[in-house]
């Protein structure tokens, strides 16, 4: 073992220690530039920008609360961006790069490089970091990748059951009417319209008079006499949110003739045929719209967690507060 105190080992041992002591403490430029890269800035710019854009949308300045919620907003999709490039999404996106090489044939059409040498002047002049419609596309395929983790797996039959329970309102089948109509004019009849339109209603009854052809003891309608069943959605849609609350009440017993009621177009006299009342839909019915509904909302919340679990490698930085914001 004399070969190990020998002056000559002992120099190359030292002097491989000091080279790899190098490359431990001296600092990566990669992650030099990714410690630089964690820093997001919302400086005065940015803030005075998310008001305006929020003056236009809403007309009214935004209150603290809102201003906050605008710069998380904001945050979230620099994170995502930043990702994306990380990632390189945006040297294999083939809708990023076709975009940056437009964008360079729009400066100067007669340019006669190829389109590998225009992105790469492109990305040599920063338009992938400055072209919005590039920073809207690396957002969405970040986000699109993350949401698409929630198909992985497909929601169990009890998963749907409780996401119809907690969404009854959308699902839920509306009560429906089904009506023959006959139409009095405001603008003919004037201020006779109600006294005119009661005593339509007791003629009709009193000569027994059918749905079929009662039409014709009216005025003439935009719309047809006989109606198929309707919601009172849809009744609200054609005559008004008055005509639909007192219509969509009515049941077909007695059979006779209802009203006078009033629309956006004068006064009616109905006779029901038949009502449906609401029901909420067997699974089975709508499974398919809630496989989906429960894909959405397990790819919102997947994208919720993956932003949130991003945002802790960075630091905000907002120009209206003092010191610094963890991600």
């Amino acid at each position: 073992m004399r070969f190990l105190r020998t002056p000559a080992l002992h120099f190359v041992l030292i002097g491989t220690l000091l080279f790899a002591g190098a490359g431990w403490f001296a600092p990566d430029p990669l992650t030099a530039a990714r410690a630089l890269d964690a820093v997001i800035e919302v400086d005065t710019e940015k803030l005075d920008e998310l008001r305006r854009d929020w003056v236009t949308r809403t007309g009214r300045a935004p209150d603290v609360r809102t201003l906050d919620a605008l710069v998380d907003m904001a945050v979230d999709e620099e994170v995502l961006f930043r990702e994306a490039r990380a990632m390189n999404m945006h040297l294999l996106d083939p809708i990023v790069r076709r975009r940056l090489v437009q964008n360079m044939r729009f400066v100067n059409e007669a340019d006669p490089r190829d389109d590998d040498e225009l992105f790469d002047e492109a990305m040599a002049l920063g338009m992938d970091r400055s072209d919005i419609v590039v920073r809207r596309r690396l957002v969405q395929i970040m986000q699109l990748r993350a949401q698409s983790l929630a198909r992985l797996v497909e929601p169990a039959r009890e998963e749907l059951a409780e996401y119809l329970a907690r969404h009854e309102e959308r699902y839920i089948h509306p009560a429906r009417v089904r009506v023959t109509h006959v139409y009095l004019s405001r603008d003919r009849r004037g201020d006779a319209l109600e006294r005119d339109a009661t005593a339509l209603r007791d003629r009709l009854n009193a000569e027994s008079i059918r749905p079929d052809g009662a039409a014709t003891h009216g005025d003439p309608f935009l719309y047809p006499a006989d109606l198929p069943p309707r919601s009172e959605r849809e009744f609200t849609k054609t005559f008004g949110p008055m005509f639909a609350a007192e219509v969509i009440e009515l049941v077909p017993e007695p059979p006779d003739w209802r009203g006078p009621f009033e629309s956006a177009y004068g006064m009616h006299v109905v006779w029901v045929h038949e009502r449906t009342e609401a029901r909420l839909p067997a699974l089975e019915e709508v499974e398919r719209e809630l496989r989906e509904a429960v894909f959405e909302e397990k790819g919102r919340e997947e994208l919720r967690r993956t932003t949130e679990e991003l945002r802790r490698s960075y630091t905000v930085q907002r120009a209206d507060e003092p010191g610094e914001q963890a991600g």
